[in-house]
């Protein structure tokens, strides 16, 4: 409920250090005076910081309020949160509209006069209330030390639980002879993927059952699409290109025919709705074997609302807690094991309220900005992948993130993977994480609570109005844009993260444009512009803007010159070969992402350089002069793409220029591949590089010679068709910090040698594949660090000497695909 002033205040101090513009003396000591005001008030509510929890529980539980006093306060600030943030918004867009700076000064001073009454009296009525009843934290507190587990535990840890294992092993292996389900349910923030991993993986099951499948929840269940993920699992690899070809029905009975002779276990993690199981009883046959299905559940209400939305078809028995519930599902057994302490029979409503309860006071316990992250996730669908690039932009642009700096919002990432919150799906070569989710147990939070302090508006989520929300979260549904009129035009953020690719109607853009001109962050995902659309260069406090306009071949100059307030441009699909020369006067730019992009020259006069771009991605390597990669001193993310045959006496000399790149990623495209020469020994490369990547340059000289030189590269990755030769050379001592190698796709390559010390730190190589490499380097085995090898389609020769290897285990030599 005070997420949204801590968050202004926040944002005052922006606007006093000039981040946002540039303040006319005029409104500096009124906007002083007001953010000192509001630091005092934050510093109150956090010591309120419980009681305010338990009044928002109240609400959202539809109970009684024990503090009608503190209820009227919180009003008042939100109220006070409101108007100000108008004042803040409409002052700052005047000024970037260049409109006169004294008539804008006297009307934010008179303005901030009443802004600044209003809060002198909400100090005063802050200073008479009382601290409640803390009865629901110490239930909190009770039902912690009955669960046994403390609030600083790790909701992922299942240490402890051997009691608990061994009845969910009991379930799986026991039981009736019939294909039954067993189910995973937990009130307390158990991590129920992680124990359920644990009997899969465990050996008991492994003997016990034939074959085995994990099946990720995603939903909308799709039943075509878990079909082929349960057949890619379970069926032999020599067998899917065959059958991956064939249509629903005949898949399934491919599938029912391989399986009637075998005893299967398939586990299905984060179920969501109960019509998966629908599914499963499609698609897995019954053969009277004791197979089984392993789901974990992510809220109770799944298992109370069976009782009252098909009474016809599932009868459930409640029993206390300390065995498993029992039901069944159309005639299906249904076990669940339940993880908590909460009896059904006696406490039906706390059993439903108690899990969201818990997970809110964990999430109040995250510092400001981690709760700020925490909480904004749930723009993103539930079930999907989120890309970590994407996610850093969104929080910058927000104001989460104090320096505004993406190593920050790294850190504050792994934060929330370390405490549970999150979960890195993917990690780059290296370590960073590229892809990360939300964990099931968290969902259903995430799923209500930022509505209802009014931190996002999610109208798929909440029927109430979201007048007051700034941040309008239109994720799922396409149709929620035909009710815009009933939106705040006040709003700062318009999402719209649906992989849906449809075309926006004209209309709908003409409102967004005319109606919402104080945002700041505009995000329309898959969304089709048919083209470049009028009226978006009025929207002057812009810092993060994604468009989907496959049409656009240039950025007009009525954008750029506009949109000075842009900290990321990302038009994935467009390919651009004309920019305006006010490109360069964007001197808040951090992030450029395009299809394809050719700066212009600088033109010299009027403006600087770009001191905060970090990445480009992908450049034309015509434009990768030195007096424009000069002027990109702080540049850290590069992608070059285009001819660099062509190109290269230019490319070659200039990126010595960006002493502070560290990932660079060259990729070829030239008409004339076999023709081009790309002459490696002529780059004068950065030795600020750490990530490297060469893709379909067709090099004809050994590039290892020029690439060992670099100091503090840790991943080098030679893609497919980037090396042409026949032979590999590593010098004695080269690659000193070198980390991760991928020789990808070297149709030539015969022979690889290693020198005496070189790459003494190296961890993960991956060949995929090289069809004429025969033998590995003999002191490739004599790195210790090395515990990833993994090879691809390698020669019967190589094959043979990697199986009968000594140290296989240790180095981590992984044959693929399996079972070659």
């Amino acid at each position: 409920m005070d997420i949204s002033f801590r968050l202004f205040s926040e944002r005052l101090r922006r606007v006093l250090a000039g981040e946002e513009v540039t303040l006319p003396d005029a409104a500096k000591l009124p906007i002083q005076n007001l953010h000192a005001e509001t630091e005092i008030v934050t510093s109150w509510l956090s010591e309120f910081q419980d009681d305010i929890s338990c009044l928002l529980l109240q609400k959202m539980g539809h109970r009684e309020i024990k503090n009608p006093d503190l209820t009227t306060v919180m009003d008042e600030i939100n109220c006070f949160t409101y108007e100000s943030e108008k004042v803040i918004d409409t002052f700052i867009n005047n000024i970037s509209e260049q409109k006169s700076q004294s008539s804008c000064s006297e009307d934010i001073f008179d303005a901030l006069q009443g802004l600044q009454s209003r809060i002198t009296d909400i100090k005063q009525r802050m200073q008479q209330l009382k601290h409640m009843d803390s009865e629901i934290i110490d239930r909190i507190k009770t039902f912690e030390a009955e669960a046994g587990i403390s609030s600083s535990s790790k909701s992922r840890d299942t240490v402890g639980l051997d009691d608990r294992m061994e009845e969910l092993l009991d379930l799986l292996i026991e039981g009736p002879p019939q294909l039954s389900v067993v189910a995973i349910l937990d009130s307390i923030g158990l991590d129920k993927a992680a124990f359920a991993g644990e009997a899969y993986n465990s050996s008991y099951v492994k003997h016990y059952f034939d074959c085995h499948a994990w099946v990720p929840g995603t939903y909308p269940y799709d039943a075509d699409q878990m079909l082929d993920i349960v057949i890619k699992f379970l069926m032999p690899s020599s067998r899917l290109s065959e059958i991956m070809d064939k249509n629903y029905e005949m898949k399934k009975i491919i599938l029912h025919e391989y399986l009637m002779t075998k005893r299967y276990l398939i586990v299905i993690d984060d179920v969501w709705n109960i019509e998966v199981c629908d599914i499963i009883r499609e698609i897995l046959p019954d053969n009277q074997n004791r197979s089984r299905v392993l789901i974990t559940l992510t809220e109770i209400k799944m298992v109370t609302s069976f009782q009252l939305e098909d009474r016809e078809n599932i009868r459930l028995d409640l029993v206390p807690t300390g065995g498993p519930l029992r039901a069944t599902y159309k005639g299906w057994p249904f076990l669940i094991l339940y993880h908590g302490s909460i009896s059904f029979e006696e406490n039906i409503e706390e059993a439903v309220e108690i899990p969201l309860v818990f997970r809110y006071f964990k999430c109040c316990s995250l510092p400001f900005c981690l709760k700020l992250c925490f909480l904004y996730l749930s723009v993103f669908p539930a079930h999907l992948e989120i890309s970590t690039r994407q996610l850093y932009q969104l929080w910058i642009a927000e104001g989460f993130i104090p320096d505004n700096s993406e190593a920050t919002a790294e850190n504050y990432l792994e934060q929330l993977i370390k405490g549970g919150f999150v979960e890195a799906n993917k990690r780059k070569a290296g370590g960073t994480i590229n892809t990360c989710s939300i964990p099931g147990r968290w969902r259903p939070m995430l799923f209500t609570v930022p509505s209802d302090v009014e931190f996002i508006f999610s109208p798929f989520v909440d029927g109430k109005s979201g007048k007051k929300a700034k941040r309008l979260n239109a994720v799922e549904r396409w149709d929620d844009f035909v009710c815009l009129d009933d939106y705040d035009s006040q709003l700062h953020s318009f999402l719209c993260c649906s992989p849906e690719s449809r075309h926006i109607d004209p209309i709908d853009w003409e409102k967004i444009c005319g109606m919402f001109k104080l945002l700041r962050v505009l995000d329309l995902g898959s969304l089709v512009l048919i083209q470049y659309p009028s009226g978006i260069e009025n929207l002057f406090l812009l810092r993060y803007l994604k468009l989907n306009i496959p049409s656009l071949k240039s950025l007009p100059s009525s954008l750029l010159s506009n949109l000075l307030n842009l900290y990321t441009l990302d038009m994935p699909f467009s390919y651009i070969d004309h920019t305006a020369d006010e490109f360069w006067k964007m001197n808040k730019l951090r992030h450029l992402n395009f299809g394809s992009i050719t700066l212009p020259a600088h033109p010299g006069k009027y403006c600087g350089s770009l001191e905060n771009l970090n990445f480009i991605s992908p450049l034309h390597p015509c434009c990768c002069t030195e007096d424009i990669l000069g002027r990109l001193p702080n540049l850290q993310n590069l992608r070059i793409q285009g001819d660099l045959s062509y190109d290269q006496s230019l490319l070659s000399k200039s990126l010595c220029r960006l002493s502070c790149l560290e990932s660079l990623k060259l990729a070829n495209e030239s008409k004339m591949p076999r023709l081009s020469k790309i002459v490696l020994a002529e780059y004068l490369f950065p030795h600020s590089l750490t990530h490297l990547s060469f893709s379909n340059t067709d090099l004809m000289d050994d590039p290892m010679p020029t690439l060992e030189k670099l100091p503090l590269l840790q991943v080098l990755k030679l893609k497919q068709n980037s090396y042409s030769g026949g032979k590999l050379t590593c010098g004695s001592d080269g690659f000193p910090n070198l980390k991760v190698l991928h020789l990808k796709s070297m149709l030539w390559l015969g022979e690889w040698t290693i020198g005496i010390g070189a790459m003494p730190k190296l961890e993960c190589l991956i060949i995929n594949p090289c069809a004429y490499l025969k033998k590995m380097p003999e002191q490739l085995w004599g790195i210790k660090s090395l515990n990833k090898f993994d090879c691809w389609w390698p020669q019967p020769e190589l094959r043979q000497k990697l199986r009968e290897f000594e140290d296989k285990e240790q180095c981590g030599i992984q044959l693929y695909p399996c079972g070659i």
